[in-house]
């Protein structure tokens, strides 16, 4: 059997390494539009930073493609799919497959605003190369504007003035971290960027790019030129579904699968940022995260091989650490009820319960205890009884016998 792979990130490693653990003589063939072997984008910003080295962002090198009997194949992104016929198409040529899975990723979207695509100095922060060319462009940059207050962008916040440059924050909407977080927890971030020299304006959306003989030299912002030599577009990232035009693959914001990752289209299958589950936290939503790209690959590999199985639901959790302050969220903003524990260093946690099930939470400062509160939120336990508890960091619970029982410590 002939298994092609579209993608070289998490789920599509993942898928690969599964396959080859399960069939030793199926035939893997990997196409990756990158030119490089399988890293990880989450410390990106870190290695714009400096704190990261380039090799730490490897988690396989070259030659583990020809040890796992995988035919990779770099530099080559897929530009069509014909399932009829069972083959794609990548650089010309045309590739058959028995089964085909799905895993290109999520790219960053850049928003329909005047030079802001195509302007030198201008970037994104989404993969290798585009680290690359921010680190470049640092070597002639003094100011810097990041538009986006989502991860991606604080993270690049934190990483450029650690490079010792100046600044600015642009959020359209009303706070920081809007899809994370309320106001009044935003507000203790924003709070911490302005105490590292970060001008921060939320409302306020970039209108213009403006450039210069050297590339951008200023981004034009509520009716205000704000000077910088580079930009970081942070606007979010959304499913890439180019390729599948005329492939009849049923997809919304991304491609629908169901719980064994297949889609609505026989011997298809697709796996991690690419794809939506009708069961996501907030019905029909992508979930593009780490864990999420490496079950769901998993998943995958095992329902092509014909060996069914079935993904339990996809994690979304949100973890970020600003300027070394640990914050993280999760379900929804506002509930029923909120439970709340705050410390005298200003650590803040609230735990939001709908109908007496934990339904969300937002903790900033004090994050321990987060993934349990997540898995509670998932099984739907009946978490009232709990009461104030549940927002103190110490709170955990274990499975025995019998129902699900609180452990607290001091």
């Amino acid at each position: 059997m002939k298994i092609v792979i579209i993608g070289n990130g998490p789920a599509a490693v993942s898928a690969a390494e599964t396959l080859r653990q399960q069939d030793r003589d199926c035939e893997i063939v990997m196409l990756s539009r990158e030119s490089v072997p399988f890293y990880s984008p989450c410390p990106l910003a870190e290695y714009v930073e400096g704190s990261v080295p380039k090799a730490h962002l490897f988690l396989r090198d070259r030659e583990f493609y020809a040890r796992t009997g995988i035919d990779i194949r770099y530099a080559r992104p897929v530009t069509r799919i014909e399932p009829q016929a069972r083959q794609v198409w990548a650089e010309g040529e045309a590739i058959a497959y028995d089964r085909l899975l799905i895993a290109s990723g999520s790219r960053a979207f850049v928003p329909p605003v005047p030079g802001l695509a195509g302007t030198r100095g201008v970037f994104e922060l989404k993969t290798l190369g585009d680290a690359e060319a921010i680190l470049e462009r640092i070597g002639i940059a003094k100011r810097a504007v990041v538009i986006g207050s989502g991860f991606i962008g604080l993270e690049a916040v934190q990483a450029l003035v650690r490079r010792g440059i100046e600044v600015t924050l642009l959020e359209a909407r009303e706070q920081v971290l809007p899809a994370m977080l309320d106001g009044e927890m935003a507000a203790l971030v924003e709070r911490r960027l302005v105490e590292h020299g970060v001008q921060v304006r939320t409302g306020c959306g970039a209108e213009r790019i403006l450039e210069g003989a050297d590339g951008v030299r200023a981004v034009l912002a509520g009716g205000v030129e704000i000077p910088c030599e580079l930009v970081i577009c942070a606007a979010g990232v959304h499913a890439d579904l180019s390729i599948l035009e005329g492939s009849g693959i049923a997809a919304n914001r991304g491609i629908l699968v169901d719980k064994r990752m297949q889609t609505s289209v026989e011997g298809v299958f697709a796996a991690g940022d690419v794809i939506e589950r009708p069961d996501a936290p907030e019905k029909h939503r992508i979930v593009p995260n780490w864990p999420n790209a490496v079950s769901t690959g998993r998943i995958a590999a095992w329902n092509m091989l014909g060996v069914v199985r079935r993904h339990p639901g996809l994690e979304a959790v949100n973890v970020v650490r600003v300027f070394d302050l640990p914050i993280a969220s999760f379900g929804v903003q506002t509930g029923d009820t909120c439970l709340r524990w705050q410390d005298g260093r200003g650590a803040v946690r609230k735990v939001l319960l709908k109908e007496g099930r934990l339904a969300g939470g937002q903790l900033i400062g004090e994050i321990n205890g987060t993934g349990v509160l997540h898995e509670m939120m998932k099984k739907g336990v009946a978490a009232e009884r709990f009461g104030t508890d549940l927002a103190h960091p110490g709170f955990g619970y274990i499975h025995t016998l019998e129902p699900l029982r609180a452990v607290t410590w001091a």
